[in-house]
This record gives C-alpha cells, sequence and structure tokens, in this order.
C-alpha cells in the first residue's frame, strides 16, 4: 500500500480504525479485557486491513460474486449497529443524576474493580457519591457490595469498606456482600444481607449507588430480585474510561435481556 495515493475517504477510515485500535489495545494492555475494550480494537482492526492491503482484498472479493455480496450485507449490518449504538449512548448521555425521592432505609453500593487493593477510578467515583448520600441519609445503613477477582488482593466489599471508614462512615453503618461476581449477585446477595440484619428488602426504600451508564440495567435487575421500592443514584464516570465503559453496557443490557435477568 502506497499512503499518498490514498482517497480522503480512505484516509478517514484509516484514522478511525487507528484511532479505535489503539484504544481497545491500550486498554487490553492495562489488563482491562473486556467487551467494551475488545470490540473497539477489532473493529478498529477491521476498517484498517482492508484499507492497508486494498489490492489483495479487491482480488479476493472479485473472484466470487457471494464474497462481494456477503462484503456488502456486512457493511448494512455493521450500519444498523452503529444507529443502535448511537442511539444507546444518546440515551445515556441523557441520565440524570437526581437526588432520590425519598429517604432510604439502605443504600447498595455495586462494586467495579479494584487497583490491587484500592477502588479503580469508577469504583470511587461510585464510593464519592455513596458518602454523599450517606451524609444526606444518616439513618441509612450501606451495604458494599462486591467479591474478589483473579487480580484483586482483597474484595472489592473490604475495599470500599475501607475507604467509607477512612472518610468517617461508621463501621456500625456498613454491612459486607464479597461473594457476587455480577450485577445480578450483588443484588441477589444483598437483598439477602439485609434480610440477614433485619431489613425489609421487598418493601423497604433501598437506594442502588451505580455509575451513572449502569442505572437502568441495575435499577431493573434489583426489581427482578425482590426488591420492591427500590431507586438508583448514579456517578460520573471519569471521562477517560466513559465511552468503552458505555460500549461494555450496550452488550451488557442485551445479555442481560437474553438472559431474563430483568
Amino acid at each position: 500500500m502506497q499512503l499518498g495515493k490514498q482517497s480522503p475517504r480512505q484516509w478517514l477510515q484509516i484514522l478511525a480504525g487507528a484511532l479505535l485500535a489503539l484504544d481497545g489495545l491500550a486498554w487490553c494492555l492495562a489488563g482491562k479485557l473486556n467487551v467494551g475494550t475488545l470490540v473497539p480494537l477489532f473493529l478498529g482492526l477491521g476498517l484498517l486491513l482492508p484499507v492497508l492491503l486494498a489490492r489483495r482484498w479487491q482480488g479476493w472479493l472479485q473472484r466470487a460474486v457471494w464474497r462481494q455480496r456477503a462484503w456488502q450485507a456486512l457493511g448494512w449490518l455493521l450500519l444498523a449497529w452503529l444507529i443502535t449504538l448511537l442511539a444507546f449512548f444518546w440515551h445515556l448521555a441523557r441520565q440524570q443524576l437526581a437526588t432520590p425521592a425519598v429517604a432510604p432505609s439502605a443504600i447498595i453500593v455495586l462494586g467495579s474493580g479494584l487497583d490491587g487493593d484500592r477502588p479503580s477510578p469508577m469504583l470511587q467515583a461510585r464510593l464519592n457519591r455513596a458518602r454523599q448520600l450517606a451524609g444526606q441519609y444518616p439513618h441509612a445503613v450501606l451495604v458494599v457490595s462486591g467479591g474478589q477477582g483473579l487480580s484483586e488482593a482483597v474484595s472489592e466489599a473490604d475495599a470500599m469498606r475501607t475507604d467509607l471508614l477512612a472518610h468517617g462512615i461508621a463501621d456500625s453503618r456498613i454491612l459486607r456482600e464479597d461473594r457476587s461476581t455480577s450485577t445480578q449477585e450483588n443484588l441477589l446477595f444483598s437483598h439477602r444481607v439485609l434480610a440477614r440484619h433485619g431489613h425489609q428488602p421487598d418493601s423497604d426504600a433501598v437506594l442502588v449507588v451505580s455509575s451513572d451508564f449502569h442505572m437502568w440495567r441495575a435499577g431493573r435487575i434489583a426489581q427482578r430480585q425482590g426488591f420492591g421500592n427500590v431507586m438508583t443514584a448514579g456517578a460520573p464516570t471519569p471521562l477517560v474510561a466513559r465511552y468503552n465503559a458505555w460500549l461494555r453496557e450496550y452488550f451488557a443490557v442485551a445479555i442481560s435481556w437474553l438472559l431474563g435477568e430483568y
């Protein structure tokens, strides 16, 4: 390939492909292997390779009509997918970080990964939001919910408890749920923890704290897990991780629906 002979459309394709591939590669090298990092990587490579290998690619397509039709169909499918993705992003961008309508008896903080034994930036944002709400509702208990990942030194619940204690939240207000590995388990096990400590999660007002993009799905899963009066409060997602997180949530919403989680 001779870069100087590319058309403006091809240059745009190269730029978009390079940005997507580099974004995905950077996150993967940082140890963040998930659909929100792998999709940009492979989508970027999918944009780059047909341009970088233009002659061979065109020759391969021209040798069979079905290949040309399949390539065209794939292009239309990709366009349809991008339209639904942009609509989903637009929906997330309009999420409001509103104050709960009534005082909750419990605040559940959903885990979101650790860096060693410390909260990740996304989890730290959730904890900051939870501490703010704990100050507004001093009679509410806090359930810190999250198990221990393979690369994590402690459970997410323990790391969250340590953070809350360091910022003045009384230990008597904190309940731990340290077994969960998914949003569904977060809420199922937190429901059991609250019931075990004398609360009535089927009827009590309960506030679930998560990231802004996660509020919609978390609220619906909570209802499915038996919370009868559930509210959600979102924490802003750090800009560096925002769009990868939104992309991951796009697929998570679809998978949760297929699995009947809400």
